[in-house]
């Protein structure tokens, strides 16, 4: 005799999914030595700490980085962040995307991206500092990087120097 099955509304459906993902991120954030990355199947894939997913590494970054895990990962993670976290650069650069460049005043695609990727490395830091912290994402990581500015290691030290007064 099967077990019936009962219904749950949206509602209780989308509630669910939180409660994962919240249990699921505060695990990762939990294991001080949390992994960083993740070899599955020969692809390399990488936890965001934002939307508590794994995502592929990129083939061109993975040699730029190679060996240099924690670099690796941030560089990975601005891609993300730029690609799924920051849906204007999707409309900017997507389909019908030079009405919005034209609207804006957009200039050159590599100009841009250099911006919207130093805004994407300071909400990384300003959005899950405690990830950043238990993996040793620090200034030197983040100075790998290219085209990192003063005011992106300026927000990194904001957090180390809160966590070492926090340890004294």
């Amino acid at each position: 005799m099967k077990k019936k099955k009962t219904k749950l509304s949206k509602l209780e459906k989308a509630e669910a999914r939180r409660e994962r993902k919240r249990v699921y991120q505060e695990e990762m954030l939990q294991a001080g030595d949390s992994p960083i990355f993740h070899h599955k199947y020969r692809n390399i894939t990488f936890f965001c700490p934002l939307c508590g997913k794994r995502f592929e590494t990129s083939e061109y970054l993975g040699q730029v980085f190679k060996g240099k895990d924690k670099a690796l990962w941030l560089a990975n993670m601005v891609t993300h962040y730029r690609h799924n976290h920051i849906t204007s650069w999707n409309k900017y650069w997507g389909w019908n995307g030079w009405a919005y460049r034209q609207a804006a005043h957009f200039g050159d695609y590599d100009t841009e991206k250099s911006i919207v990727n130093e805004r994407a490395k300071r909400q990384i830091a300003r959005k899950c500092p405690q990830y950043i912290i238990n993996n040793g994402i620090t200034n030197e990581v983040y100075s790998e990087l290219q085209g990192t500015t003063g005011e992106t290691l300026s927000v990194v030290n904001k957090i180390w120097s809160v966590q070492k007064g926090i340890n004294g």
